[in-house]
């Protein structure tokens, strides 16, 4: 029995060292975690931004106050419209489906390139949602 574990262990350790990434790839793949992070950071937002949107509508009037509420509301729309236009985007530009081209370091560095400019998106996303949802609020008096 201690053999058998004992040669499990050995040959995984020999399969992960043969698939070992290089560091690009790992880079990437760091990346990629830190741009889904971000996201999933907001995401749970989505909802709380619906319910101001709402909430800010029955505010909105002719009144300066009014156009306060709209301004507000303005600003939730835009951050929650930038996230699903953010979301189709990024699937588009990374599908899960997609094949492997890290063997192909012009490939890689070409989707690493990309995915750096994703990340920059993903972060002005993060700071429009949470100036959103903030200035709302405070306009609503809500903690």
């Amino acid at each position: 029995m201690k053999l058998r574990i004992f040669y499990s262990l050995i040959l995984s350790v020999l399969l992960f060292s043969c698939n070992q990434l290089s560091k690009e790839e790992q880079e990437f793949d760091a990346l990629m975690q830190k741009v889904i992070d971000v996201h999933d950071e907001v995401m749970p937002k989505m909802g709380e931004m619906s319910s101001l949107i709402k909430e800010l509508e029955a505010k909105v009037d002719t009144t300066a106050q009014g156009q306060n509420y709209a301004k507000a509301q303005q600003d939730v729309k835009d951050a929650y419209d930038y996230m699903m236009s953010w979301m189709g985007n990024f699937s588009d530009s990374f599908p899960h489906d997609e094949t492997n081209d890290s063997a192909d370091p012009e490939k890689l560095a070409a989707k690493f390139k990309l995915l750096q400019e994703e990340e920059v998106k993903v972060e002005k996303l993060r700071d429009q949602i949470n100036a959103s949802i903030k200035n709302a609020k405070a306009i609503l008096q809500k903690p």
